[in-house]
C-alpha cells in the first residue's frame, strides 16, 4: 500500500509541528523543574519554597483560565450571567 505524495508530505509536516511543539513544552517544564529543584537543594525558608512552587503553578493557572475564556467567547473569568449584564449595560 502507498501513499499518494500530498498526504505523505502533510504527515511529515504534522509529524514535525508535533515534535517542535512537544519540544518546547518539555524544555520548559524542565527548565521550572531545575529552578524548583535549585530552590529546595538551597534553601529551608517556606517563602522561598512558596513562591518557587507556587509562581510556576499560579502562571499556568492565569493562562488556562484565559484560553478557556478566549475558546468559550466569555470575557476574562467571568460567568456567563455576569457577562450578559456587561453587554445589556453599554
Amino acid at each position: 500500500m502507498s501513499l499518494p505524495t500530498p498526504l505523505l508530505l502533510l504527515l511529515i509536516a504534522l509529524a514535525v509541528v508535533a515534535v517542535v511543539v512537544l519540544w518546547k513544552l518539555l524544555m520548559v517544564a524542565g527548565l521550572i523543574g531545575l529552578a524548583q529543584w535549585a530552590v529546595t537543594t538551597q534553601t529551608e525558608d517556606p517563602t522561598v519554597l512558596l513562591i518557587a512552587y507556587g509562581l510556576p503553578a499560579l502562571l499556568v493557572t492565569v493562562l488556562c483560565r484565559r484560553r478557556a475564556a478566549a475558546r468559550t467567547g466569555h470575557r476574562a473569568g467571568l460567568f456567563p450571567r455576569s457577562a450578559r449584564r456587561l453587554e445589556v449595560s453599554r
